[in-house]
């Protein structure tokens, strides 16, 4: 672990970065309201956090956020702030605190952007012990002639994204002439590099990982069984769609006990390498060959419907407890005053 902070001064406020947007239909699996949160997810999230200080400020602009932070240096930032294009989007909020000093919640920016490269998280994965699909990267056009090499099924995705963005069943490929057409489409819409993956079949899961500045890790995992099958998405993509209101029937259901003791440790060996952190999702595939990571979610959906408060909400009892243990966990990775109770 890397060593805490010296002790800092917390003046009760809270700073909730969010950038939310109203429900709505997105064009296509490119839109990039996808990857951010509805601003009732917001609402939730601040309606908990109103119990865990003496003042919320919620900021929607990262210029305004940037410029007025220095009026705020001894208060606490939760960042929620899910971004446009830039491939550090996700680093940012961090990667502003950490310039001005300022106290901030979850994970730094260098594990926010190791993290949001697909590639890059797995090499991260396999120095804890832990299996990642075979997989390799296209960076332009001119590097397409690689695919030949490729052997189907994989997964066609981009590098930087999440929510499944720009992930439906068509990029689960089963020719070179669909790897071809799918790369193509997606280096040119999102101009940034692609990984082209083994396809793992199996059941996907989602390790839900909570720790704090002593050391303590705490995993869960779970799966959604849709439509009362727990096989639903064994041999097709968890697809952007999937992540929309929709007329299928999600239930989230606990199979820590699937996962071996070794599995769990590694993954909990993966969690304290990251170093200031707090909070990890790690999503993979599971099957009778083994467990396998895709990748590493340290941006985590927060709302109460979401995998990573139903997978530990048998530690936490209600959803307002689990955003004022995240907070107070912050708070003592600096080795400030807890907020109030």
């Amino acid at each position: 672990m890397l060593p805490l902070p010296a002790k800092r001064i917390w003046d009760g406020t809270i700073i909730l970065v969010a950038d939310p947007v109203d429900p709505q239909s997105p064009t296509d699996a490119f839109d990039r309201r996808i990857d951010r949160p509805y601003r009732s997810t917001v609402e939730e999230i601040s309606d908990a956090l109103l119990n865990c200080c003496d003042q919320l400020i919620i900021v929607d602009d990262l210029t305004n956020f940037t410029t007025e932070l220095h009026e705020h240096l001894q208060s606490l930032v939760f960042p929620y702030w899910f971004g446009e294009s830039s491939r550090s989007r996700h680093g940012l909020v961090p990667a502003i605190c950490e310039a001005n000093n300022v106290m901030f919640v979850g994970a730094d920016a260098f594990v926010k952007v190791v993290c949001n490269d697909k590639e890059l998280s797995k090499s991260v994965c396999r120095q804890c012990g832990l299996n990642a699909p075979g997989s390799i990267t296209i960076q332009s056009l001119d590097d397409l002639s690689f695919v030949k090499n490729v052997r189907p099924p994989v997964v066609v995705k981009p590098n930087y994204e999440g929510t499944s963005l720009g992930i439906t069943q068509r990029n689960l490929c089963r020719s070179l002439r669909e790897i071809l057409d799918i790369a193509e489409t997606t280096l040119k819409r999102l101009g940034q590099p692609v990984i082209i993956e083994e396809f793992i079949e199996g059941r996907e899961f989602s390790a839900c990982l909570f720790g704090d500045a002593s050391g303590k890790i705490d995993v869960e995992v779970g799966s959604w069984k849709i439509d009362g099958r727990s096989d639903y998405l064994d041999s097709r993509l968890n697809t952007f769609d999937l992540k929309l209101p929709n007329e299928l029937a999600f239930q989230f259901d606990l199979i820590t006990e699937q996962i071996n003791e070794n599995e769990l440790t590694a993954m909990k060996r993966c969690f304290g390498s990251l170093g200031k952190v707090e909070l990890l999702r790690i999503d993979g595939r599971l099957n009778k060959a083994g467990l396998f990571i895709i990748e590493l979610t340290p941006d985590i959906y927060l709302g109460s419907n979401g995998e990573y408060f139903l997978a530990l909400r048998n530690r936490f009892t209600a959803y307002s407890n689990l955003i004022a243990r995240i907070v107070s966990n912050s708070l003592k990775w600096y080795q400030a005053e807890m907020p109030v109770s």
